[in-house]
């Protein structure tokens, strides 16, 4: 069983360090605290949907997903910039307006950094009040259903839905951190591969946008998209790979 007080403590550590990301990149306009924030909110998030659904919370979740969508304004703007200069993109109407988005949404997100801070220890207040012991029938039966999500995901190999596969894995990632040991024991789930698929899709997606960039709008020379297509065929195999047998791979054979 998943103890109220260990859900208590989970909660507090990652208020924690949303505030300290959030006052870093307040004060410095960090696309690495506002990356790290923006993770801690994932956890919360994740941990919100495991432990304490239900309409209630929803809605006190509401600003802290509006945060997580501001933030993200924010850091798909610095992405392409970065992702643009890695691969020589050249498509300047799309770069003056990333440069502007990413200019003007951090002058806002920094501008209301207090208020933001208020929003996310109310909504943890919230949730230390609604936090309840998780039976670990339950738990087996959440980490099963993440497991089917993930596999249909992987198997269909469609953009939308390796996204949402991926965001499956790093919920169980998440979650599996605070889950008692002999639980864990008995769960027997293959950390190290979810990890690596996930991190071999976040890889497949980001070279797929790279493609689309480099289409659009006659960025870039055919020598250049035929060079990183087969970059994203190289990493579509990779998923692929990966994928392949999965249930074989992520639930390791009872010693």
């Amino acid at each position: 069983m998943l103890k109220r007080k260990k859900q208590q403590k989970y909660l507090v550590k990652r208020c924690l360090e949303i505030r300290r990301q959030l006052r870093a990149f307040a004060d410095s306009g960090s696309q690495e605290a506002l990356h790290k924030l923006r993770v801690e909110i994932k956890k919360i998030r994740a941990f919100e949907k495991f432990a304490v659904p239900g309409k209630e919370n929803a809605k006190r979740m509401k600003t802290i997903r509006e945060i997580f969508h501001r933030a993200g304004i924010i850091r798909e703007a610095n992405i392409n910039l970065q992702m643009m200069k890695q691969y020589h993109i050249n498509h300047p109407a799309f770069s003056t307006e990333a440069t502007q988005t990413l200019r003007q949404e951090s002058e806002q997100f920094r501008l209301h950094a207090a208020g933001y801070d208020q929003y996310i220890r109310n909504t943890v207040s919230a949730l230390l009040r609604a936090t309840r012991p998780v039976r670990n029938r339950d738990i087996r039966h959440w980490a099963a259903r993440q497991l089917k999500k993930i596999a249909a995901g992987v198997t269909a190999l469609s953009t939308d839905q390796l996204h949402e596969a991926r965001k499956s894995i790093k919920n169980l990632l998440y979650v599996h951190g605070i889950l008692p040991e002999r639980l864990v024991e008995r769960l027997n789930l293959n950390i190290p591969y979810l990890d690596q698929l996930q991190d071999d899709i976040g890889k497949w997606h980001d070279t797929a946008l790279a493609v689309d960039l480099l289409a659009s709008g006659g960025a870039g020379n055919k020598t250049k998209i035929i060079k990183l297509k087969k970059e994203q065929d190289k990493m579509s195999d990779a998923v692929h790979a990966a994928s392949d047998g999965f249930w074989d791979k992520a639930v390791q054979p009872s010693p």
